[in-house]
């Protein structure tokens, strides 16, 4: 190599560099995107230094999914407040995608936790706990209300938690009303809920108090038995049934192998 060329790179070595196939370098050639510095007669291309800053814009675009035929004009415009424009553009979109894979985050997070203490439940057992507040988003008002209303209720409360990205993962619950409760009526439900992580509006939202709860489980379809099982428990220990008994899947149908398999718990309060 001549002298002059020695502070060159060859396609070859400038692609081990950009960790690109040399394929890359000659359709970028090709589309005008990044030419060789030097092309010579012989059909040596020589590329410089400097042409790595501009190949790491580049590939910094493209990994963010801008075509190319727009980093192209980014590139040979040579403009700086349209490029500044643009990273602004790109820094926003960035943001963006680092708030919805949080999100995701952290709905993962909460199905593994579930998922992890379903593994360590006793499900035959029945204890008194002392449960946090915690804050649920729930339905319109579905008491005496048939079957099909649930297929109306349960869609637009999901679809409310997941505008409002207000959606951890949690699985839907119902709340059974203590009249309904001594009534044995336990599927006429007063609303179905999602556990959220912060009240956006009161309407919408009912706080589940602290303190004490009857917890027991519910294997399958089994509703009455796992109830009469709790309500014994907590009349033996001398115990009054609060307003509400809250239930939520522990092990829905995605884990269970059908719906005999499915596990409830359910949380009456003291």
């Amino acid at each position: 190599m001549s002298e002059d060329l020695e502070r060159y790179f060859t396609t070859g070595e400038f692609a081990n560099l950009c960790r690109v196939k040399k394929q890359t370098l000659f359709h970028y050639d090709e589309i005008g995107l990044l030419s060789p510095q030097i092309k010579k007669e012989n059909g040596y291309r020589y590329y410089s230094y400097q042409q790595f800053e501009a190949f790491q814009v580049i590939a910094l675009f493209k990994e963010l999914g801008v075509p190319l035929k727009e980093i192209k004009i980014l590139i040979t415009d040579k403009k700086p407040l349209n490029m500044i424009t643009r990273l602004k553009e790109t820094s926003f979109e960035i943001e963006e995608k680092i708030k919805s894979l949080n999100h995701l985050q952290a709905i993962v997070q909460t199905r593994l936790q579930l998922a992890e203490d379903a593994l360590k439940t006793d499900f035959s057992s029945i204890s008194l706990q002392y449960l946090d507040e915690e804050i649920f988003m729930i339905s319109d008002n579905i008491l005496e209300e048939d079957e099909q209303k649930y297929t109306t209720v349960i869609p637009e409360l999901i679809h409310y938690t997941q505008l409002h990205k207000l959606d951890r993962g949690y699985p839907i619950g119902a709340m059974l009303a203590r009249e309904q409760i001594q009534k044995k009526e336990f599927h006429n439900y007063e609303h179905m809920y999602i556990k959220i992580p912060e009240e956006i509006e009161k309407i919408h939202c009912h706080t589940r108090p602290e303190g004490l709860y009857a917890v027991g489980y519910q294997k399958g379809v089994e509703t009455e038995h796992a109830y009469n099982r709790i309500i014994q428990f907590a009349e033996e220990k001398g115990l009054k049934i609060g307003e509400y008994a809250y239930e939520e899947y522990v092990i829905d149908e995605v884990m269970a192998d059908g719906i005999e398999n499915s596990v409830t718990r359910i949380q009456i309060q003291i």
